[in-house]
Order: structure tokens, then sequence, then C-alpha cells
């Protein structure tokens, strides 16, 4: 009996121990990771631009009359030379016909002036005409060569007139609608008959901001318009199947925008470009370049500047201040404060700090391991066992 009433203190001093005994150390936390690789890229800049013919013409009459036919079908390609109007020729081809007889006439009368010369010159030496009267024919003969001159003038003109009744294409292209109609009368003062647009001179033209231009301008690696391509989106949202290369950069900032103008000409072999067509033009190096490249989710950015969390060799968290370039999709190019091979803690920042041990894990992205954060929150059934211990301790007594 004695022995019994000095276990029940024994068995409370002991029970009393064991809940004043520490609890176990927390495991070390997971982290998944991302190894920091050089990757390829190209920089690529996307501006709205609208689309252009370099020889985007306008077909106006040059001369007054009735429109007496029309040679094309209006939306049709045309080659250059095609015939696409014809004024009627009769009161230039009179014109031409007057134009010749006044050149006809001008030749006699220079004939008749040049022989009348040349006998007042031996009739002079001999004394049987007056100085006066040889300065005269001397002055007919200079006259009639300039009326000479003067209705070959006119006939050069007439016959221009004349051909500015056939009106053909200046180029070939894709010929517009038709304005004027047979029977119309048209003048120079009419205004546009048609319009033709050429078939592979089309040009993307957009606007790019002048601190653009004068970073690239300033940069020591300043790429030459030969380095660049530039691409388009449809407006469909499909990608143009051929690529161009700048030909102009305007001379002077438009003082409204603060952006200089640029064209890139574009080929169009498959007539898929229309002038007026806005598209997505995207400004590209030809060549792709090589950048040290981490994930832009791995970001971190406190009042000491942007950095990352990464882990050592001996799985210690460390704070890694870096500096970062452009982004490019999901990853952002990393441009100084970080070297290739750095392991970058992804998922699990918010559970770690600098100095801090952890378990690392590969992150795999759409893969079973990328599930594998689930575990992060604590389980439930060991709290469900330690209060089950628990409730047999204070039963006990």
């Amino acid at each position: 009996m004695r022995w019994i009433k000095l276990g029940l203190p024994l068995t409370t001093l002991l029970l009393g121990a064991c809940d004043d005994a520490p609890p176990p150390a927390a495991p070390p936390p997971e982290v998944f990771v991302v190894t920091a690789s050089e990757q390829s890229y190209q920089p690529e800049r996307t501006f709205t631009a609208r689309i252009d013919s370099r020889s985007d013409v306008n077909i106006t009459a040059q001369v007054t009359g009735k429109l007496t036919a029309v040679h094309f079908r209006e939306g049709d390609n045309v080659e250059a030379g095609a015939p696409l109007f014809d004024i009627d020729p009769a009161p230039y081809q009179a014109a031409l016909d007057r134009a010749r007889a006044e050149q006809e006439r001008a030749r006699a009368t220079l004939a008749d002036a040049k022989n009348n010369l040349n006998r007042a010159h031996k009739l002079i030496e001999k004394g049987y005409i007056s100085d006066s009267e040889y300065d005269t024919l001397k002055t007919r003969k200079l006259e009639a060569e300039a009326a000479k001159q003067s209705a070959r003038a006119a006939l050069e003109s007439a016959q221009v007139d004349l051909s500015y009744t056939h009106i053909s294409a200046p180029q070939a292209g894709r010929v517009g609608r038709s304005i004027a109609s047979v029977g119309d009368v048209v003048s120079p003062g009419y205004g546009t008959l048609t319009t033709l647009v050429g078939g592979n001179d089309m040009q993307a033209v957009f606007q790019i901001p002048e601190r653009l231009l004068t970073d690239a301008a300033m940069s020591e690696n300043q790429p030459k318009p030969s380095d660049i391509e530039v691409g388009l989106i449809m407006p469909n949202g499909s990608e143009y199947p051929y690529t161009g290369n700048i030909v102009y950069v305007s001379n002077r900032v438009n003082t409204n925008t603060g952006t200089v103008e640029v064209r890139a000409a574009m080929p169009d072999p498959r007539d898929l470009l229309r002038p007026g067509m806005y598209v997505q033009a995207q400004v590209r190096l030809k060549e792709s370049l090589s950048g040290l490249m981490i994930p832009q989710a791995a970001l971190q950015v406190d009042q000491q500047g942007t950095y990352v969390f990464t882990v050592n060799e001996n799985n210690r968290v460390l704070r890694t201040n870096l500096q970062t370039g452009e982004r490019f999709g999901e990853n952002v190019l990393v441009t100084e404060g970080m070297q290739a091979g750095a392991k970058v803690i992804l998922q699990g920042i918010q559970k770690v700090r600098p100095g801090s041990e952890v378990v690392v894990s590969d992150y795999k992205p759409a893969t079973q391991a990328h599930a594998g954060s689930e575990p992060e929150m604590p389980p439930a059934e060991p709290e469900n066992e330690e209060v089950t211990e628990t409730s047999h301790g204070s039963d006990a007594p």
C-alpha cells in the first residue's frame, strides 16, 4: 500500500517532466529552384504601323476632251504600259496637222531668206545694194530661223497633247475604281480618274519614340539597318509570312508626338497588303543574342532594389541583388549581379529568409514536381495524434 502511495507522485512527476520537454525542431522548408542559364533571344519592339505604297499613283487627265473608252476592269492587275483610258483625239489630231503645216511654211520661208541673203553677198560687193538693204535681208533670215524653231516646238507640243489622249499605266500594279465613265468630259481639273497601286512596293510606316532612337544611337553596339528585320502581325492576328528591312528614318522629330517616322520596305508577292491597312510592326535583330535568363516570377523588389533568393552549395538561402533588362516571355534578362549556374528560388519564397536552411527541389513546370508545393501546409493527422496522447495523460491519474 505504501508503494502505491509513493508510485502515484512519481508517475505524476514523470508525466510532468514529459510535458515540459521542448518540441522537436521543424524540418527545413522545401523550395523549388531553377538554374540561371545562358539563353538565346532576339531584342524586339512592337509598334502600330500603317501600310503605305511607295508607288501609289493617281491617274489624271492631262488634256480636255470626251472620254471614249475605259480599257480595264476595276480591281484588275495591269502591266506597265497597259491602256487605261482614251480621250477623243480628233481635235488634237487636227492641231497636230496644223502644226505640221506651219512647220513646212517656216521651212520654206527660211529657205527663201537664205537664198536672198546669198545673192545679197554678191551684190553688196559690187555696190549694187546698200548696207541697209543687206542688213534687212540678214534680219529676215534670222527671223525665218526663229519661226522655224517656233513651228517645230508647236509641232512637238501638238504631238504631246495627242499622246495624252491615250492614258496608259505608268507601272505594273492593281488598278482601282474608275471615277469617270465613257462620255464624260474630263480635263486636268477634273481630278483623279482612278488609282494604281504598285504590286511589290509596300511599306510599313510607324513612329518610334525619340528616347528609343537616342538610346540606340548612343549604344556601344549600335545595330546597323542591315542588322534589323521587320515582321508584321496582320489585323486578324496572324503572322505575315515575309519580313522587310528599314529603308528610311526621318531626319526630324514630330514636335506634337515626340516620335520619329520610320519606313520599312515589305515584299508582297501574294498581294496580302493594302495601302491604309493597320498592322503591328515587330522590329528585331536578324541574329539572336545570348544572355543570362531567369524567370520573371522569381524577382523581388524592395527599397534596396531588385533581388532574388538563391541557394548555395550548403543549401543556405542567400539574397542576390541584380540588375535586369528586357523581358522575353516568362523570363527576364539579367545584366548584372549573377552568374550562370546559380540556383534561384521560384516557389517557396515566402517561407525563407537569408541564411536559413532549405530542402532544394528542381522546379518542373506542368509536371508532378510542380504539385510538390502542396506539402507546405502542416498535415492534420499528427495534430490529432498529439491531442489523443495528451488526453490519456490527463486521464492516467
